[in-house]
């Protein structure tokens, strides 16, 4: 049986203490924190729900441009709250756009090497995702990053939908960069394209790329995100969540 993890980005209006309680008793057993709750939360609340919870607090979810004017700094800032909050995992995009220029490209990996070589120094990982309009938003200009930076702290967050959103095949993407491999997440919630749930793209094959999941070794939380609901409250958000979790539970069985 797989565990999970969820991104507490769609919770952005609420507290931790309002909801992670509650995915935790919907089987998930790890968070990955977004800017909203991890921008000022003390060390002794993280620790206080780790113990009330069982969390496990995995990882931190970077948003920042690093090509921006103030990026370097600001995702260096992130990485010393990964490091004060106790949680080793910063996960981070390219920042840039999908028609960099070679100088641009050039100057984004300069970045990110800064940026490895600063998590190295306190004992974190990164893991970087493909995104549509960002630099490293296909097989290809993936792989450009991580040839560029072969560290063993600087790693591939992998999401099948973002590779299909830039025409590839999400099962030929995890083959081609699993050796770097040290995340997953799905993208769940309202499609905005069908209207379906749980997941985005449901005409992916889903079970296709969870066998290749396992085939690869990956045994770790996979992560779940649950955007497009328009809810007033948490309790939709983490039936969305817990829903998805269910469903995926079938394409890995």
């Amino acid at each position: 049986m797989k565990t999970y993890c969820a991104s507490t980005l769609p919770f952005s209006p609420y507290s931790l203490k309002e909801f992670v309680g509650e995915l935790s008793q919907n089987g998930i057993s790890a968070i990955e924190l977004a800017q909203a709750h991890f921008s000022d939360v003390e060390a002794e609340t993280i620790a206080e729900l780790r113990e009330e919870t069982g969390l496990h607090f995995k990882s931190l979810l970077s948003t920042v441009r690093v090509d921006a004017p103030d990026g370097l700094e600001a995702q260096i800032s992130i990485l010393n709250t990964a490091q004060r909050l106790g949680i080793p995992i910063v996960s981070i995009a390219s920042g840039g756009s999908e028609n960099a220029t070679a100088h641009e490209i050039d100057t984004i990996i300069d970045h990110l090497k800064t940026v490895t070589t600063e998590a190295q120094t306190r004992n974190l990982t990164l893991a970087l995702y493909a995104h549509e309009g960002s630099l490293a938003y296909n097989i290809e200009s993936t792989q450009q990053i991580f040839n560029a930076i072969p560290s063993e702290n600087f790693g591939f967050y992998y999401s099948p939908f973002h590779f299909y959103r830039a025409g590839d095949n999400p099962v030929i993407a995890l083959q081609t960069l699993s050796e770097r491999l040290n995340s997953v997440y799905f993208n769940c919630g309202v499609d905005s394209q069908t209207g379906s749930e749980p997941f985005w793209a449901p005409e992916m094959d889903f079970s296709t790329i969870c066998k290749e999941i396992e085939r690869v070794g990956y045994d770790q939380e996979i992560m779940l995100i649950y955007l497009g609901l328009k809810a007033n409250t948490s309790q939709p958000i983490i039936k969305g969540v817990s829903n998805a979790r269910a469903k995926l539970e079938t394409y890995f069985s």
